[in-house]
């Protein structure tokens, strides 16, 4: 893989809220990834799938051009397409009802938007905390005011280099959301994975 190739972009994520920034974060700054975080004011303010549309029929993601040019993406300009790019939305499903839920869930909410065949929706049921909760890595529900603080203790920046410590931090992560149908956000942790030469989600050296 030449070089000049890892300066782009592979993944952005667009983000719920502050919990999933922190959580994000985490995965992102573990493995050393060129990931981009796309949200509302560092996630202090909340992207709901109801107002996912509006969001992305605002500029840069009405334009494959623009969006590129603003996430520094790989992109055709013969093709008028992103090379080697996912757009993953990670969202709460409590706040929508069931019709919305089930076209955010398989993707029908993006139809004849640009950037569909490149997003690939994440659901938490009903919510992020029910799916921590479950998966073992919260042990009680927390105010929301307390919920940013929160999560940047359970999901703390990496500052250290890239190590077989940090990957098997995310891989702990992904063993414990593994198998929780309330949520595919291993989907999310997997490609992440699939980025880095040599390294698989499930193979510990």
């Amino acid at each position: 893989m030449p070089n000049n190739t890892l300066n782009y972009t592979r993944c952005a994520v667009i983000v719920h809220g502050k919990s999933e920034f922190a959580l994000v974060k985490y995965i992102y700054t573990n493995l050393h990834l060129p990931v981009k975080i796309i949200s509302k004011d560092k996630g202090r303010s909340s992207i709901q799938i109801n107002g996912l549309l509006d969001f992305l029929n605002k500029k840069p993601f009405k334009s494959l051009k623009d969006f590129a040019n603003e996430y520094s993406v790989e992109y055709d300009k013969k093709a008028k397409k992103l090379i080697n790019f996912k757009l993953f939305i990670i969202m709460d499903t409590d706040d929508c009802n069931e019709t919305t839920k089930e076209k955010y869930i398989t993707g029908k909410l993006f139809e004849g938007h640009p950037l569909k065949e490149y997003i690939i929706p994440v659901y938490n049921i009903s919510n992020l905390e029910d799916v921590m909760l479950k998966a073992g890595i919260m042990v009680k529900r927390i105010e929301d005011s307390q919920k940013g603080s929160y999560y940047s203790k359970i999901f703390p920046i990496n500052t250290e280099p890239l190590s077989v410590d940090t990957m098997n931090q995310v891989r702990e992560f992904a063993r414990k959301i593994k198998g929780i149908k309330e949520t595919n956000m291993l989907a999310f942790v997997e490609y992440c994975f699939q980025q880095l030469p040599g390294e698989q989600l499930w193979k510990e050296r």
